[in-house]
């Protein structure tokens, strides 16, 4: 697993339930080494764990799913004087539904993806 929820709740503050915040973490976990190609053996620690860099990268993306998740799709808002515009999340600059500037911890971890010929 990438961390406990414990672990994740050194880092973030929420009201959401551990049921859920660790499914979350399985989520991601899979999204991951699908997205990496990527089953992290080799990279694991001594005690199993995922590298720090890793770990800290997930909590940066749990951080954005709590709090930004539910704005996808505004563009922007403006309320009296006050005007917040959000950036567009298209496929160019979205991976797995988060922002690509928050997937580079991956970049490492990536391995090629060897497909077979098509017959």
């Amino acid at each position: 697993m990438l961390m406990t929820v414990e672990e994740l709740r050194k880092y973030i503050t929420t009201d959401e339930m551990d049921q859920v915040l660790e499914a979350k973490l399985q989520a991601l976990e899979l999204s991951i080494q699908g997205y990496t190609n990527n089953d992290f053996k080799r990279h694991l620690t001594a005690e199993g764990e995922y590298p720090m860099d890793v770990k800290m990268g997930v909590v940066n993306l749990m951080k954005w799913e709590l709090t930004n998740r539910d704005k996808v799709g505004v563009a922007s808002e403006t309320i009296s004087r006050h005007s917040v515009t959000y950036f567009n999340m298209d496929a160019g600059n979205s991976v797995m539904g988060f922002p690509v500037s928050l997937l580079g911890f991956l970049k490492p971890y990536k391995r090629a993806r060897f497909g077979r010929g098509v017959s």
